[in-house]
């Protein structure tokens, strides 16, 4: 076994991928030394021929042109430039003024500092506010996406923290992992979040790859990494807004104030981009918003799905519901300075959009700028941080010292540096020029062990062999090594996840796939199992077939591992491997998918129980999407893991169904093994699955208003036992209680979904399938008041001598109740409307006395505030009611306010109309 061991960070650089370097078949491995040549890019200094040069493939150094640099605070800068390895422990970058003396040092690092802060240009990002929640946030991903597979974590899992031989194996994975140096002295926080979310940019060498992290993930890491950074003392008014990101299936804009965020954090203006998943989400944004002038403001929302806009607390823009990109507006006067903003926002599935504008006096009307948005926090700055004032003269005089020291043969800013003695020409038997302990002024100095000079030394004394282009092996072992692949993943029984460091690798969700579903797969044979293309989408393009796995699988960018597909494919594909059967050529599927997917689901060998398909989840575990099967693997790999998983996957759950070779299931083409697992394939190789296999769609049997009413007699959630859906061509729905002989739901779009009532026993409520879902007021709906002040009677239905007498339907098949109760009888008649492009009701109620009856009235609406203006009452924020002909009334009961309806009769017969729209 070899290992290259650091025995301090201190005055050690650190070769990522050589702290698991170890060779179990010594001919299959690359010498440690080629690759430390290859990690120190000695032939930027040193020319090669181009064969060494393609064999070496050697990491580039950071850029630091304008449009790529990453922005690193000038004081971290100049004490990295005066001392690497004190200031960023295991560094690769040499120290290039280890000759000079000491007041020299700080003169020459005080010069390129200026030089490199002039080249970058300023940066005016504004301190970010300080967020427990995102720091919080911050920790957990750190923990969990992969950033401790490099570097050492800081917290120990919960179930290892009073373990004894965890904690210490935590502590010495303080000192073997990467280390990350002060970057509380180095970064902004949005410097920090820009690099995390694409270190390519800055450090094209991809030893930090990028974890596909969104702006508020990346933002998150960024703050929990420089916690250090938070201050105490009074907040600040800090520039952009604070944000509150939920999760959940949401019908309208929910009460954000009885639900738990899932993330925090702070954001330039209103945006989406806050949002870790494509619909079912709602976001909440506050802060002030600075009026120039006084005067009347006109705020705009357009959005799909609802939006609200408050100013000072107070809603000035209603845009709710569920409905297609809609613009809406409301008017404000205001007065010059700060105002308190608050934007609500929320998806409810489909297409998603949100712009908040605005004009007012001097504004035509446009989107609002960062620039008039503030919040409350306390600011973000890097520790040390102090004024710097760019001096040209110095700046001068550091590009000259740039040039001197020959930065430019690593950092090509202004093209190549100079070429110093070519590599086949140096003298491999004593440690001399950048390889001495100490050496000369001008000469940069690596910080590098007894054991690595070594290894160094010794590959050069042997540079024949690197003119041989390295076998398909060894370049695989040769990029696993320098990308640190082997840290999560083990191939020929190298690396893998390893001690404690397994504990981080978690999952996602209710999985029940043990290691499965957390380990990253062994790479063991992958070129015999995956298609190049794959490889290539999963390398490059953030292909991805398990959901469920916590931790992601970094992107180290073309120039850095786009040749492993190739090689993969090269060095594991079986020479007598069968090709890929085309299953779309006549001839070669026949009926061969038609019993492959009835095989796949239930009745079959019920594939579908643990894995997913198309989208559709399965009936158990959540395994990976059977239909990437196609697009993924090889037909050969396919055939022989369904011969018998174990030998291909040692301890995974997938069971054999054909032991032996011999099919378990007889009923498919006689039990003949071959053409079964051949029917399977050529199913899952389909890209269209319309014909789902029997029994993976459980649910969704949605029943359909097309031309005429839909009536569903049901256990409908919010109806009761004996509810009754009526269903519109309109998009307009009802429930009817017909025990309380009540309106009980009214809501818009899709209608009911049949499947629990219509599968297994059908036991359970449904509820209703689409959305702004409103509840009617409980109880009875006629009651006889003593006076207007009297309490409404608690007992309704039976109780209170009520009684279903059925429905009729006329021309158009829409249903009319009938009920009776004491001495009234009741024909009530809604119809679905359009109002406003939203679906309304016109609700028709005719009653006729069977006896006297005085003082009687109709119960409309309950709820916590309803308003009246111009004949309209606003219930709530989202529903209005009418009542042409009538006089209605409000008053207050038992903390919540009632709308109730005088039944006028004349002589034995009455009629109310009920005009509801939301």
């Amino acid at each position: 076994m070899i290992r290259i061991s650091v025995l301090s960070w201190s005055r050690t650089a650190v070769f990522t991928g050589l702290l698991w370097f170890a060779a179990a078949r010594a001919q299959a491995m690359v010498s440690p030394g080629e690759i430390l040549i290859s990690e120190m890019n000695c032939v930027a200094c040193h020319a090669a021929s181009g064969p060494v040069q393609a064999r070496l493939a050697s990491r580039p150094s950071p850029r630091l042109n304008p449009a790529h640099a990453a922005r690193v605070t000038p004081q971290w800068l100049r004490a990295f430039l005066e001392n690497p390895q004190a200031t960023q422990p295991g560094t690769l970058m040499p120290d290039l003024l280890a000759g000079l003396d000491e007041p020299k040092r700080a003169e020459a690092a005080e010069a390129l500092t200026h030089y490199l802060m002039e080249l970058r240009g300023e940066d005016k990002t504004a301190p970010i506010g300080a967020s427990a929640a995102a720091i919080k946030s911050g920790q957990d991903l750190f923990h969990s996406v992969g950033c401790v597979t490099c570097h050492a974590p800081e917290v120990l899992p919960a179930d290892k923290a009073n373990n004894a031989e965890a904690k210490a194996e935590f502590d010495k994975l303080r000192v073997t992992s990467v280390p990350m140096g002060a970057l509380e002295k180095k970064y902004t926080v949005s410097a920090l979040a820009a690099f995390l979310q694409d270190p390519l940019k800055s450090r094209p060498g991809g030893r930090m790859p990028s974890f596909k992290l969104k702006p508020a993930e990346a933002r998150a890491i960024a703050m929990y990494l420089l916690r250090a950074q938070v201050p105490a003392g009074e907040a600040a008014r800090l520039a952009g807004l604070g944000y509150e990101y939920y999760e959940a299936d949401l019908p309208e804009l929910p009460e954000f104030d009885r639900m738990e965020a899932k993330t925090k954090g702070h954001v330039d203006n209103f945006t989406l981009a806050v949002a870790e998943r494509k619909n079912d989400f709602a976001v909440r944004f506050t802060g002030m918003i600075e009026v120039p002038k006084e005067g009347e403001y006109e705020f705009f929302t357009k959005s799909d799905d609802g939006s609200r806009l408050f100013i000072n607390d107070k809603m000035v823009v209603e845009n709710g519901g569920i409905h297609p990109n809609q613009e809406r507006s409301g008017k404000v006067k205001l007065t010059p300075g700060a105002h308190a903003i608050r934007v609500h926002y929320f998806d409810g599935g489909g297409q998603r959009a949100l712009t908040v504008s605005w004009k007012g006096p001097g504004l035509d009307k446009r989107e609002i700028e960062a620039k008039f948005l503030s919040h409350e926090g306390q600011p973000m700055r890097p520790v040390g941080d102090a004024m710097f004032a760019l001096d040209a003269t110095k700046a001068k005089h550091g590009k000259e010292l740039f040039a001197t020291l020959n930065c430019g043969a690593c950092h090509q800013v202004d093209g190549p540096g100079r070429k110093s003695k070519p590599l086949a020409e140096l003298n491999a038997r004593q440690p001399g020029g950048c390889l001495a302990t100490k050496p000369k002024e001008g000469v940069p100095k690596f910080e590098i062990s007894d054991r690595q000079r070594v290894v160094i030394l010794s590959q050069l004394g042997s540079q024949a062999e690197l003119n041989e282009p390295l076998t398909s092996e060894q370049q695989i072992a040769r990029t696993m090594t320098t990308m640190n692949c082997y840290a999560c993943h083990s191939r020929e029984r190298r690396g893998g996840a390893e001690g404690l460091k397994r504990d981080y690798f978690t999952g996602l969700g209710e999985t029940d796939l043990g290691e499965e579903g957390r380990i990253p797969p062994t790479l063991t044979g992958v070129g015999a199992k995956l298609r190049p293309e794959w490889i290539k989408s999963v390398l490059l393009e953030g292909g991805a077939v398990r959901p469920y796995m916590a931790t992601r699988m970094p992107q180290y960018g073309e120039k850095n591992v786009g040749h492993l597909p190739a090689l993969f494919d090269q060095a594991d594909t079986k020479a007598d491997a069968p090709a890929q059967p085309d299953v779309f050529a006549a001839g070669v599927a026949g009926d061969a998918n038609k019993f492959g997917r009835k095989m796949i689901g239930v009745g079959g060998l019920t594939c579908i129980a643990c894995h997913n398909l198309d989208g559709n989840k399965s009936l158990g575990i959540p395994a990976v999407d059977l239909a990437t099967s196609g697009q993924r693997l090889k037909w050969d790999w396919f055939r022989r893991y369904l011969l018998d998983p174990q030998a291909l996957r040692p301890g995974t759950r997938m069971p054999s169904f054909w032991p032996g070779g011999v099919a378990v299931n007889k009923d498919y083409f006689g039990g003949d093994t071959e053409k079964q697992i051949f029917a399977i394939w050529a199913y899952l190789a389909r890209k269209n699955f319309t014909d789902l296999p029997p029994g993976l769609v459980q649910g969704k049997q949605e029943l359909i208003a097309d031309k005429e009413p839909v009536i569903y007699r049901n256990f409908i959630e919010g109806a009761g036992a004996r509810a009754i859906g009526v269903g519109y061509p309109e998009k307009a729905n009802l429930a009817f209680d017909a025990n309380e002989q009540r309106l009980a739901l009214i809501w818009q779009g899709a209608f009911i979904d049949a499947a629990k009532h219509r599968t297994g026993r059908g036991q359970g409520f449904e509820k209703p399938l689409g959305t702004a879902v409103v509840e009617g007021p409980p109880g009875a709906p006629f009651a006889v008041l003593e006076s207007e002040s009297s309490a409404w009677p608690k007992e309704a239905g039976k109780a209170a001598g009520w009684q279903f007498r059925g429905y009729s339907f006329d021309e158009k098949m829409r249903p009319t109740f009938r009920y009776e109760g004491p001495g009234i009888a009741v024909e009530d008649f809604p119809v679905a409307v359009t109002v406003n492009d939203d679906p309304g009701f016109v609700r028709t109620i005719k009653l006729r006395a069977t006896k006297a009856s005085e003082r009687l009235y109709f119960r409309a609406a309950l709820a916590d505030k309803i308003e009246e203006k111009d004949g309209v009452f606003h219930i709530g924020e989202k529903v209005t009611m009418k009542f042409p002909g009538a006089k209605a009334l409000l008053r207050v009961s038992e903390g919540k306010t009632e709308l109730l309806v005088p039944v006028m009769f004349a002589g034995q017969e009455a009629k109310i109309v009920q005009e509801i729209s939301w």
